[in-house]
């Protein structure tokens, strides 16, 4: 945080706002390269397990939120200024922006790591086989690869669609808590809009995009279709992220002037 532009921030906020910035991209990060793991299932064969290691990672990937809501909630009741927070959102957003990023351009990478581990789950179990694939090698394991992201890959229906999910799923505790600092008087009512947002990014998600790429992954004879449909949600998660750290940036700098 810039202290001379923003004023006198204490020590404590400060590494509230590293947990909050932390467990943040954390958890967002986890839940995008869990998408390895669906693409995985389809490469070679192991769609069941490719689906359900990809629902159980995304699921524990919300344990970072058990540190996140508390700081976040006690930075709001205790008077954070609304441009220090800001500054702790956009720092958020703008880390994950970038790994969302590398993780489109290289899940490739992220469905070989997913191809050891189904080598290693076979008699083990999920831990023993997460600890075997971070610290062993695999030489004698054939990895199948799938097609390189590409723009001409993306639909754009179902980009803009994801787009527009990902958009209230990706800001719904922020936004709130942000509510609860502009309103102060109605902060405890606006701090439950958090389910509101979630809602309607979660049940569009869970109505059509999931569906579609479930089906799609299913298809063995369609080559293409599934991976444009992989490509394009999480490119509409991309740029879903974008939007909001421009929006916020620009938010920002008019609350600085």
């Amino acid at each position: 945080m810039n202290v001379d532009v923003i004023g006198s921030t204490s020590t404590i906020n400060i590494i509230l706002g590293i947990i909050i910035i932390s467990c943040y991209f954390g958890m967002h990060f986890i839940d995008m390269a869990s998408f390895g793991s669906r693409v995985a299932g389809r490469v070679i064969k192991r769609t069941g397990l490719g689906t359900t290691l990809q629902l159980s990672i995304m699921t524990l990937s919300k344990f970072a939120l058990v540190p996140f809501l508390p700081v976040l909630g006690y930075l709001v009741e205790s008077g954070i200024n609304i441009e220090d927070y800001l500054i702790v959102v956009i720092i958020s957003f703008m880390l994950t922006f970038l790994v969302s990023i590398f993780v489109l351009l290289k899940l490739n990478s992220f469905q070989y790591f997913f191809q050891k581990l189904f080598n290693n789950y076979d008699n083990r179990t999920i831990p023993s086989a997460l600890l075997k694939t971070f610290f062993t090698t695999h030489d004698n394991l054939k990895l199948k690869s799938c097609q390189d992201f590409s723009l001409d890959m993306l639909i754009f229906k179902k980009t803009l669609v994801s787009c527009f999910a990902y958009l209230f799923i990706i800001t719904g505790f922020f936004a709130a808590f942000m509510l609860g600092i502009l309103f102060p008087e109605n902060r405890l009512t606006l701090s439950q809009l958090t389910a509101t947002f979630h809602g309607v990014g979660t049940i569009i998600f869970a109505v059509y995009l999931d569906p579609m790429l479930s089906r799609s992954i299913d298809l063995h004879h369609d080559e293409n279709t599934w991976i444009s449909n992989v490509y394009s949600i999480i490119m509409g998660r991309v740029i879903s992220y974008l939007i909001v750290l421009v929006g916020l940036s620009f938010f920002l700098i008019i609350e600085l002037l």
